[in-house]
Formats: structure tokens, sequence, C-alpha cells
């Protein structure tokens, strides 16, 4: 089948990030054609049923959505809009100790999971990098790894292994120290240098010492589906979604003397005349999947992107173990064992479980050479010698390896953008925006590029 037939705007990919970018542009007037190679729409932001029980695609958390990207893009685009539960405190179980996470200098001096003397060690690096963030050092060079002292205990070392892996899917030595000054807000006014400069970093700095539990981070009810339910109702009539159709080529042709333009997309199905492209599929693919050369520069670039490869585990329980809501963090001391985020999401909402049931979801960031197998073996023996109760009252085991952020935000890796060499392709997804992450960064993605074509005059 082929088609001469026009849109304003061609999105490719139809989970969360494309789908935010097709119902935004749509609903600013423009024919968007959305293109999705699955039979479903949400990617990785989805919920399905496994044996009665409904399981997201991976845990899930919904961070900054008082003021963040998401509430923004909800309560200018939606028709209607999710009902989310506050998400609850989160835990640290150590060597099967669990307490509260520590989230401020006051709570680090009191953390009973972690040796005195490294205590007093990390309580002093939280005050080195406050320091070296008002001075305007630039964090997004200096590793975790850089501000650890050699001398902690095997147990402080793997918490701090933890934080690197999950909040930004790679170790200490690549993990820049600016991923944990990202907060959502500053609580000091930012001063200013002798030049008149803002100084980097100092309200985020105080946040980092101050601390306090976040308190903008929810759970859709019903499941992250809901989410995708919700921007699925909302898009309007001149957003058109095809599935089952693979993109195979952007074309362009010559845009003067600068740089190629986007002429068209041939897909599967057909060719399709656009005039705008929003890509949102993996951005290590676009050498592949245009038509002329791209500067050697950018190819370099998308060659370092490293993707963050995960195992999720879903247990199904006769009875809850967990009883409260929120989620705990397994920090891993022994080689046989896997750092985890565990997840109780019937907590949330009974009805992901059957009547009686308890639903909980396992997370595991696995090295991406490990077979399948390999981490699903690992990933049981870490939850059942954590807690030998879940297995005796499991009735449901279920699978998912995913990729749950398309580049790691990582020192020395790659990292995409929202802007591209080719006129009028733009790139979405958690692998073009440095901020946050999963859905939060996706979202942001999204803004930044609406912004984008906004000042490039591509909205009007």
């Amino acid at each position: 089948m082929s088609t001469t037939e026009r849109y304003d705007v061609t999105v490719i990919g139809a989970g969360v990030s494309g789908l935010l970018s097709a119902l935004a542009l749509g609903k600013e007037g423009k024919k968007v054609l959305v293109i999705e190679r699955a039979d479903y729409i949400g990617g990785t932001c989805r919920t399905y049923e496994h044996q009665g029980y409904k399981v997201d695609t991976g845990p899930h958390i919904i961070t900054r959505l008082d003021s963040g990207p998401l509430r923004v893009l909800m309560d200018k685009y939606f028709d209607v809009i999710p009902y989310f539960v506050p998400f609850g405190k989160y835990y640290l179980r150590i060597n099967r100790q669990v307490k509260q996470f520590p989230w401020s200098v006051k709570d680090w001096m009191m953390f009973e999971l972690l040796p005195v003397e490294d205590r007093s060690m990390l309580v002093k690096i939280i005050f080195d990098v406050a320091y070296m963030a008002s001075t305007g050092v630039d964090m997004s060079r200096v590793s975790i790894a850089d501000i650890t002292p050699r001398s902690l205990s095997p147990t402080s070392l793997a918490f701090i292994d933890y934080l690197s892996y999950f909040m930004l899917g790679t170790g200490p030595v690549n993990a820049p120290v600016s991923r944990f000054l990202d907060r959502k807000s500053y609580k000091v006014e930012k001063p200013k240098d002798d030049n008149g400069l803002t100084i980097p970093y100092v309200g985020k700095a105080y946040n980092m010492l101050v601390g306090g539990r976040p308190t903008d981070q929810f759970y859709p009810r019903g499941g992250v589906q809901t989410i995708i339910d919700a921007l699925s109702y909302s898009l309007p009539e001149n957003v058109k979604i095809n599935l089952g159709e693979e993109l195979l080529k952007v074309n362009t042709e010559q845009g003067g003397n600068i740089s190629p333009v986007v002429s068209s997309v041939t897909t599967s199905k057909g060719t399709y005349e656009t005039d705008l492209v929003i890509y949102s599929g993996y951005a290590t693919d676009l050498p592949q999947l245009i038509d002329t050369p791209l500067p050697n520069y950018y190819v370099n670039n998308l060659q370092k992107i490293e993707k963050v490869n995960s195992l999720s585990v879903w247990v199904g329980l006769d009875e809850p173990i967990f009883k409260d809501e929120g989620s705990e963090m397994w920090v891993s001391t022994s080689s046989d064992t896997l750092h985890t985020w565990m997840i109780p999401t019937s907590n949330y909402d009974p009805s992901l479980a059957p009547k009686g049931k308890h639903l909980v979801g396992f997370a595991f960031i696995v090295p991406p050479d490990m077979p399948h197998e390999k981490a699903e073996e690992s990933a049981r023996h870490t939850i059942f010698s954590n807690i030998p109760a879940l297995e005796r009252h499991m009735n449901m085991i279920h699978y998912q390896h995913l990729v749950p952020e398309k580049a790691t935000w990582s020192i020395h890796a790659g990292f995409g953008d929202i802007k591209t060499p080719v006129k009028n392709l733009y790139c979405v997804g958690s692998d073009s925006f440095k901020r946050s992450m999963g859905l939060t960064r996706a979202s942001y993605s999204v803004h930044k590029m609406l912004d984008t074509l906004g000042i490039e005059g591509n909205l009007e």
C-alpha cells in the first residue's frame, strides 16, 4: 500500500513520549500521524493482565506530579485526568534490616544501617558537595566515585552503588553528582557572584542538606495504563494512529546550503509526506533510518549512548506480606544477590490483584551481557533469600525484560538531544533530555520539544 496523503507532523512511536507529543501537537491544531510498529500503544508505560493480576510494565512511580512536566501537560491537554494515590515512604533494606530512607543530615547521623564512622564521612561528603556546588564547580563532570572515600565499609559502598544504578542506570564511576542535586525546587534564593551571575546549584545543595521526604510522588490508581487510557481518550480527531507499521526511512531533501530538511517518511505500508517528524524511538537507530549521511560528531555521540537493561519480577501472594504503601530499596552486600526496588502495587489499588491476593513488583538493573535465564535465577534468589515467606505465599511469578531508560545519565556515555542535524526532525524520550527519570524524563523531553518548535516557528 502507498499513500500521498500529507501530514503536518508524523510521530514515530506510540510510547508515552510519542503519544504526549501527538496529543499536544494535535491540540495545537496540527494534523498528526502516529506510526507504531507494535500492535498496542504505550510502550513501557502500560498495564496488562497475567493470571488474574494486573501488572505494569515494570514498577512505576510518578515524580514531580504537583507542578512538574506531566502535570503541566495533563492540565493543558488532557480531557480527563487519572486519579493518583500518594506514593508513601521509602524504606531501605540492608542485611534484612529495614529503616526509612534518610532524607536529611540529621537522618543520616541516625541511620543505623550504616556504621557510625561511615555516617560521619557521608555527612562530610554532603557538605563538601554543597560547597563545591556553591562555588560553581561543574558537578556534571564530578562522579560519585570521585567523592567517595575508599575507606567506607562494604555496606556503605553497596548503598552508594545502589543509588547510582537506580537513579542513573550506571555505576558510581560514571554517575555524575549533578543527578543527585536534581531536585524539584529551590528553597533559598540563588545568590550571584561578583559579576552578577547566578551561582549554580546553591538552592539544590541546600535542599540536599536540609532534606525532607518528597511529597510530590504518586502512583496512578488502576496502574500506569490509566495514564495511557486518559491520553488516548484526549486525542483529537486530527490525530491518527497506525499500529503494526514500521518506520523504514526518514526521507529528506536539500535545504539550501545548510542542512537537509525532512520531506516524508517511508514505512512498511507506504510513504507519507510530512512537514515535521517527531522521533521517539532509539536515537541510536537514527543514522540507519535517515536517507542522508549525518555529521560524524553526531553519529559518534549516538554510538556512545548506553541504554539501561532491567528485569522486572511480579510476584502474586495469597496474603499481604507488605502492609504499608511505599517502597523498599534492597541494597545487596553479597555477590550472589542483586540490588532491587520493590513496590506493592495492590496496596494502592486492591483491584490490581484478585480478591484476597497481593501483588508486588521488583525491579532489577542487570548487566547488558547477563543472559535472561541467569538474571531471572539471580532475581529469584535475591527475593526469596531476603524474605523467605514470599516463596511460601507465592501463587504467581512473572518476568519482564525491559529497557526503562533509553540512555544512561552517565559522564562518559553519549546522550541524545531534542534537535538533530536534519531540519524539522526532532527527538523525544528518555534519551533526548537529561533530567529526572522514567515518565517524568519523557515528559520533560516533550516540554523541551514543544518549546523548541515554538522558538523555531513550527507551532504557528
